[in-house]
Order: C-alpha cells, then sequence, then structure tokens
C-alpha cells in the first residue's frame, strides 16, 4: 500500500531525523522568528467557539471555500462541505455533523477570504497565474499526492493553527522537495525552487528558497547526497 508522503512527513518523523539532522527546535523557531505579517480579517474567538465541527474540518472547509473564491463562484456551502467531508475521509475519521452552524460558516468564510486575498496577491505580484491542488509526485512506497497551492516553482502550504508553524511543517515542505528533486532527476517532473508556509489565520507567512533551507538543515550535505540518503532510507524501510 502506498503511503501519502503528508503522512510520512507527519507519521515518520525518524526518517527525516537521518536526513536533516538540522531541523531542530531551535531551528524551526529560527525560521519562525522570519516570518512576516500579512493584514488580514480578524476571526472572532467566539465563533470559534461556537463551532461544533473538528477543527481539521473546519480549516479544510475553509480551504474550499477559497477554491470558490478564487474561482470567482457564489459559496455553495453544501457542496463545499460534500466536499470537504470527501477529502477529510481520507486521512481522518471524519464525523460529520447534521448540518453547519453559522458560526461554522463565519469562521470558514473569513479564513477562506483571508487566505483567497493574499494568494491571489501574490499572484498578481509576481505575475505568474495560482495553480490549486498542484501535483506531488511519488517515489517507492510513497504514493503521489498533492499540495495546497503553488506559484510556479514556489510550493504554498496553508497551516490554520492557533500556534506556530511546526517541525512536522517543515518535514511536510521538505519531503515534497525530495519527491520534486527525485521527479527532476529521473525526468519526471520539476524541482520546487522555493516554498511559502501561511496561516490565514494569524496571518503569519514564512518565505524560503530551498537552497538555504536546505543548507540550514542537512549538516552541510549536497542536494545530491540529500536524495541518495533518502532513497536508501526509503529502500530498506521497503524490504523489511
Amino acid at each position: 500500500m502506498l503511503i501519502d508522503p503528508r503522512t510520512v512527513a507527519r507519521d515518520i518523523p525518524g526518517i527525516f531525523d537521518e536526513i536533516f539532522p538540522q531541523l531542530t527546535p531551535g531551528v524551526v523557531t529560527h525560521f519562525n522568528l522570519q516570518a512576516e505579517m500579512v493584514a488580514i480579517r480578524t476571526v472572532p474567538a467566539t465563533s470559534l467557539v461556537a463551532s461544533k465541527l473538528q477543527r481539521a474540518m473546519l480549516f479544510e472547509l475553509a480551504y474550499t471555500v477559497t477554491e470558490n473564491i478564487i474561482r470567482n463562484e457564489a459559496i455553495d456551502w453544501q457542496a463545499c462541505f460534500n466536499i470537504t467531508l470527501e477529502r477529510q475521509r481520507k486521512y481522518f475519521d471524519a464525523k460529520p455533523p447534521e448540518q453547519l452552524d453559522e458560526a461554522d460558516k463565519v469562521v470558514a468564510e473569513l479564513v477562506g477570504r483571508n487566505l483567497a486575498d493574499t494568494l491571489l496577491q501574490m499572484s498578481d505580484s509576481c505575475g505568474v497565474p495560482l495553480v490549486m491542488q498542484p501535483h506531488i509526485p511519488g517515489l517507492e512506497w510513497i504514493g503521489s499526492g498533492i499540495g495546497d497551492f503553488a506559484l510556479g516553482d514556489c510550493l504554498i502550504e496553508v497551516k490554520s493553527t492557533a500556534k506556530r508553524f511546526s517541525s512536522a511543517d517543515y518535514r511536510q515542505v521538505a519531503i515534497y522537495w525530495l519527491l520534486s528533486y527525485a521527479a527532476a532527476i529521473e525526468g519526471r517532473g520539476t524541482e520546487w525552487r522555493e516554498f511559502v508556509l501561511f496561516n490565514p489565520r494569524s496571518g503569519a507567512r514564512v518565505r524560503l528558497g530551498f537552497d538555504h533551507f536546505l543548507s540550514v538543515i542537512s549538516s552541510g550535505r549536497t542536494k545530491v547526497d540529500i536524495l541518495l540518503l533518502f532513497q536508501a532510507l526509503v529502500g530498506s524501510r521497503m524490504v523489511r
């Protein structure tokens, strides 16, 4: 059974301890301190408390709303909820409510508009069209997947949490780069050159080039060395 790359990043961190030994809590804090704050609409704490949806589902709903807004479509709440539930069931034991409450819609629309506005502004600034759900190639027992958004060779991952970006968030973009680099070497795709982590609840945005990011977390290994070690670890785990 192929494993989704996001699951590898979050549930098998041991792989990254060997490949990226410098991705420590202190380094994560260092990256987070480089975040810039984007102007956003404030999400009322009362609406968050009143929402009965699982948090993962609530912010997946906001992501789906974002897609409607970017396509310049009216928000079809039932359709958005159906898509959200289908996506959540791929990764979690989603328990749907009987209906969406007003608080759910308030939070989802505010976060969705924050995200859509920021993404469209980034697209306008760089003159590159926004891509929704960019393809993430697979490798051996790691299946292919989809990212959140992309602008050219810049990967954009969205994290709607109350906290700062975590080690798992940085591991996720690291494995997405690894898979893109392996695909580029094999002629199956192109390499991600930079990434953005964005939180549409807080407005925090970290943007880093992968060359710099990798130089900090990989103990001086070249990109080829990183890929060879990754392939060795992936291969050895497959035969156990």
